[in-house]
């Protein structure tokens, strides 16, 4: 009996470590650009780093070409979802003809053959922007046995820096941790750190009230209470809902998350043209103080998956607008819980 109880320890205390072990290598670029195909692209950076002695950087002053480092590792066994999350720092990139001309950190699941099946935008930067943390939790794809992490200039001129970067895997029963989590702090009284603003009728409990556009509730298909938003389309048309709230004075930063499922989405001809969660600022004057932010693009047939993402809060921004929509893309996206959080 001692013997399989000390089995049954060590199975916990192993699984417990190989969930919270990073699956990029050398994420840090503390071995300058081991592991990391490109090396003729990317350049370490002694000077300007997050965490550590070295960041990885890839810059262009010309020609707007493709420049771009990646790396492609092995999906743990049990993997339901993997949590992804890094700092990127950028110096005057330029905004392209297309919407992925930008700064990239990008993530794409791959079958046995590593052949691509699903790309997913983890951050997509333009312009200056001081060392910002993004966070996304992405369902792992069908199929898929491998993931690449590609980090990119796409086509566009510009510095952009990368450090910290980390791939989590996780359960299901992490995932429900996860969720249990996210309620709780929707239960808790907010500290002195950290100011929330909740959406109005965030959860669609009450149809789409407080909500700007046409659209539809599901209480047959949602994540939790009783319904979920449903967006649904035969033709590659423009279908979506938005919401406008101010921002609280001496906060910072903005976290976005919410719940979302998709059924069928195709893309339209442009790489934005799916179903999507985004966020945009606006000042006094209800004039943009920067370019829409994307929390997450997706397509075909996907289960329910967390999605979240923090961005700073723009100079001059006083208000900010949620968007979810089929930006001109067929098919069905599910949202529910939304939430946004301040600090």
């Amino acid at each position: 009996m001692k013997k399989v109880l000390l089995a049954l320890s060590l199975f916990l205390i192993i699984s417990t470590n190989n969930a919270q072990t990073n699956l990029i290598k050398n994420g840090g670029f503390e071995t300058e650009l081991l592991n990391w195909r490109g090396e003729d692209v990317g350049t370490i950076s002694t000077f300007d780093k997050k965490t550590g002695k070295n960041s990885c950087s890839i810059n262009q002053y010309v020609g707007a070409e493709w420049k771009a480092v990646d790396q492609i590792m092995s999906i743990p066994k049990n993997t339901v979802a993997i949590e992804f999350s890094g700092w990127i720092k950028a110096e005057r990139i330029e905004k392209g003809q297309n919407e992925w001309n930008t700064g990239k950190f990008d993530i794409a699941f791959l079958n046995s053959g590593e052949k691509e099946i699903k790309n997913e935008s983890i951050a997509s930067v333009l312009g200056t922007t001081a060392w910002t943390f993004y966070k996304k939790t992405v369902l792992v794809s069908a199929g898929a046995s491998k993931f690449r992490v590609m980090l990119a200039l796409g086509q566009t001129n510009g510095t952009i820096f990368f450090d910290d970067l980390k791939a989590i895997a996780l359960t299901q029963e992490q995932i429900n941790k996860i969720q249990e989590e996210e309620n709780a702090k929707k239960m808790a009284t907010t500290d002195s750190e950290s100011k929330t603003t909740e959406l109005a009728n965030s959860d669609f409990e009450n149809g789409i009230n407080s909500w700007r556009g046409n659209a539809t509730v599901s209480t047959s298909i949602f994540k939790e209470g009783k319904s979920a938003l449903v967006l649904n389309s035969n033709t590659f048309d423009w279908n979506g809902i938005d919401q406008i709230a101010t921002i609280p004075d001496n906060v910072s930063s903005i976290t976005v998350s919410g719940w979302l499922k998709s059924d069928a989405i195709k893309q339209g001809k442009d790489a934005w043209n799916n179903g999507l969660l985004n966020v945009a600022f606006t000042g006094n004057d209800n004039q943009k103080t920067g370019d829409d932010q994307n929390i997450t693009f997706i397509t075909g047939t996907t289960d329910w998956a967390f999605y979240t993402k923090t961005f700073p809060i723009p100079e001059g921004a006083k208000k900010y607008r949620i968007m979810l929509a089929l930006g001109f893309a067929t098919g069905t996206l599910y949202a529910d819980a939304i939430s946004v959080n301040f600090k």
